[in-house]
């Protein structure tokens, strides 16, 4: 398999998928640390389940290392959580020359990154994800930070991992709706990718079990591949890095309707792509059959994603709040069909609250109807 590597201003980082490889993993770090110190978090989730094995398999003196544990939810993604964070590297004595390991989810990677980023003006950090979505999104690309309750994501930095061991063992315990919202961001992929990646994911949910390793391997290495090559290409966002927002403006406002509860990450960038094709469609920037056949599978998503009272008017109005934040018209990243992505700005309102009427239609239809292996 070709090698996937963030390439980056000041050098690059290598994304590791494997399986069941933490000799691998205490290897590298060991490269990276020389004779600091290692500092590791890990999201509580992931240390009550494996944390331990993977202390151990470390093989580092007490003296080595010094370990925190993040509690797990949005809601760790604070000021607050930060803080402790700081807290306790202070305390330690932590030095530039050190190195952060994170190990756990988005909301884990993104904190813990961001802590690295400002602490000391910069410590090296590595990323071991855990969870789908982590592997195949959140840490891949030195995107850092954590919410505000004025939205998502609204404090960060770029600041990208040493290297990024994403090991697919540790997904055999990841709760049934954590791998659906991590197949949300393998969705928006596909989409980006184009229909040879949309038929590769359509099989996989045929084959109604989400933790078939081998297949699952191909999709992360697939969606963590083109996210690395577009990050390589686009650092800071500043071009074509806006493509990995397909789906998430109206997602984001989908989770800012809820404050952050009742749907994960990747359920609502599920709803928001297919508020994004029901955009497209009435803009009319759709073309060719390849769109039907990821408009199928779109909708074989929503069926996974469970039922929640979500309203027109309060998903607008996130909008319209992100809006006045950037002082400019709302981005709308749409795709004319699976691998052709276009970036649409100054769409009227009226039209926008056509397409999200229809999509919550379409989700008050299919949503929660799903089936796989556990009952999804």
């Amino acid at each position: 398999m070709p090698e996937i590597r963030v390439r980056h201003a000041s050098g690059s980082c290598p994304v590791f998928v494997c399986a069941d490889d933490t000799d691998r993993l205490r290897v590298r770090l060991k490269r990276a640390l020389g004779k600091h110190r290692l500092f590791a978090f890990y999201d509580a989730q992931f240390y009550a389940l494996h944390g331990r094995r993977l202390r151990s398999n470390l093989k580092l003196p007490a003296g080595r290392i010094a370990e925190m544990v993040i509690p797990v939810g949005e809601k760790s993604k604070s000021l607050r959580t930060l803080k402790s964070v700081y807290d306790f590297l202070l305390t330690e004595e932590i030095s530039r020359t050190d190195l952060i390991l994170a190990c756990g989810g988005g909301v884990t990677t993104d904190l813990v990154g961001y802590a690295a980023a400002t602490m000391l003006r910069g410590i090296p950090w590595v990323a071991v994800p855990t969870t789908l979505l982590g592997m195949v999104d959140a840490a891949i690309g030195g995107k850092t930070g954590i919410n505000h309750d004025l939205g998502k994501n609204l404090v960060g930095a770029f600041w990208q991992p040493h290297f990024v061991h994403a090991d697919i063992r540790f997904l055999q315990t990841l709760p049934l709706r954590h791998m659906v919202a991590g197949l949300g961001e393998v969705l928006k992929c596909s989409g980006l990718a184009g229909t040879g990646q949309v038929r590769l994911l359509t099989d996989f949910l045929a084959g109604r079990d989400l933790y078939n390793e081998r297949p699952l391997k191909n999709l992360i290495r697939m969606s963590a591949g083109l996210k690395a090559e577009i990050v390589s290409h686009d650092e800071r966002e500043t071009g074509m890095r806006v493509f990995l927002n397909y789906g998430h403006t109206i997602g984001h406002a989908i989770e800012q309707s809820l404050r952050f509860a009742r749907l994960l990450h990747g359920e609502a960038v599920i709803l928001g792509i297919l508020g994004a094709l029901e955009l497209a469609d009435l803009l009319r920037v759709t073309t060719g059959p390849a769109i039907d056949e990821y408009r199928h599978l779109v909708l074989d998503f929503v069926g996974l994603v469970p039922r929640r009272k979500l309203t027109r008017e309060k998903i607008i109005a996130a909008m319209t709040l992100d809006k006045k934040r950037s002082g400019t018209d709302l981005n709308y990243v749409l795709l004319k069909r699976p691998g052709k992505p276009q970036i649409v700005a100054g769409i009227p309102r009226r039209t926008v609250a056509r397409a999200i009427e229809r999509m919550l239609t379409l989700y008050e239809k299919h949503g929660g109807r799903g089936a796989c292996r556990s009952g999804c």
